[in-house]
């Protein structure tokens, strides 16, 4: 088996930021690529908030600099471990899960790292889960971090 490219995908919680640690030390270990992702899919705060595109960009904008902001923390986290790294930030309003699972396929990622949200039982049949949706369609095999 061979690891030349790691994806890690971050939305800025403690199960994803555990998850960069799991990608770093492997990138590491396979002297491989790390492809640090978040994609940003901004949600109105009410029903009103897209009221006009000047709004709609604007949201984006802070949605972006927010996840640019926890990315670097891993970039830097990853050169201080001589890890090659490669950030992206998309601005997506589709699934999370089909870009994560598309941008893998498109950039030929060996290994996906992907934080969970730990939730067990009822509520994660409720409300699904990205981490289960990117195992259930990734073409390459996937860690699910806690």
């Amino acid at each position: 088996m061979s690891i030349r490219k790691i994806l890690v995908a971050l939305d800025g919680s403690n199960p994803s930021f555990n998850a960069s640690t799991y990608a770093i030390d492997f990138a590491k270990k396979y002297d491989a690529e790390l492809i640090v992702l978040s994609i940003v899919s901004p949600t109105p705060y009410s029903q009103f908030e897209y009221a006009n595109i000047g709004r709609m960009k604007e949201i984006e904008t802070i949605e972006k600099e927010k996840s640019e902001q926890y990315i670097d923390k891993v970039k830097q986290k990853a050169i201080e471990n001589k890890v090659t790294v490669k950030t992206e930030v998309l601005i997506k309003y589709t699934s999370v899960v089909k870009e994560i699972v598309e941008y893998a396929e498109n950039n030929k990622v060996d290994m996906i790292v992907i934080g969970s949200r730990g939730m067990t039982g009822f509520k994660k049949l409720l409300l699904g889960s990205v981490a289960n949706g990117v195992v259930t369609y990734s073409h390459c095999p996937v860690l699910v971090v806690k």
